[in-house]
């Protein structure tokens, strides 16, 4: 009988190191992270551990954490799954296409490992186009898109130059043309300067 109750405390305690440790992992990661299953590696500790230490990426499959018991360490395998809110096309989407966000309804699922072409952020669709022709049904990926140029060679685009408080805007020429973060070469009368794509035809100067 005192073994059958020793065997229940221990299994009482592990649910609640288990327990802990979930709650540690939605602590941090809170609806972005779904726990299957905690599973302790090693000696059951009957008491709750000092500290627990993750070790864990949003979208990544290795989850393990680590409980701190004095000296001792203790490893905790944790099977979690991801939430990611994908885009699914509405309709079929020709080749060369603009990428437009009324295109796709979102879906939330959840799924072990996240692929970073599944992160997509429908702010960005505008500088991308279809890179080839898209079903009706298709999880949109950043592999099905090209990205365009958001300025063109010899377009005049917005600059301005900021430094501090002070923020001077005014128009160049594009000597180069660019995507979204590429620095290019603009030209401002005799002058050439360096600068930053941040949108469709609007540049940031460099120092």
């Amino acid at each position: 009988m005192w073994f059958l109750s020793l065997l229940i405390i221990l299994e009482l305690s592990f649910g609640s190191v288990e327990r802990l440790v979930e709650e540690e992992v939605y602590r941090r990661f809170g609806e972005l992270v779904k726990v299957q299953r905690v599973k302790l590696l090693g000696k059951k500790e009957v008491k709750s551990p000092e500290r627990i230490e993750l070790q864990m990426e949003y979208g990544k499959s290795r989850a393990v954490a680590y409980l701190y018991f004095g000296d001792k360490r203790e490893q905790v395998l944790i099977d979690a799954l991801w939430k990611v809110r994908v885009f699914v096309a509405l309709e079929d989407i020709q080749k060369g296409s603009a990428i437009k966000p009324e295109m796709f309804r979102v879906e939330e699922v959840f799924m072990k490992t996240i692929p970073s072409d599944l992160r997509l952020n429908p702010a960005d669709f505008e500088n991308y186009t279809a890179s080839t022709n898209i079903t009706r049904g298709t999880v949109l990926r950043r592999s099905l898109l090209k990205e365009v140029q958001a300025v063109k060679v010899g377009e005049v685009v917005e600059a301005f130059y900021k430094s501090g408080a002070l923020e001077v805007s005014f128009r160049a020429v594009a000597i180069d043309g660019g995507q979204v973060g590429k620095v290019i070469r603009l030209r401002k009368e005799d002058r050439v300067l360096r600068g930053r794509v941040l949108s469709k035809g609007k540049v940031e100067v460099l120092p």
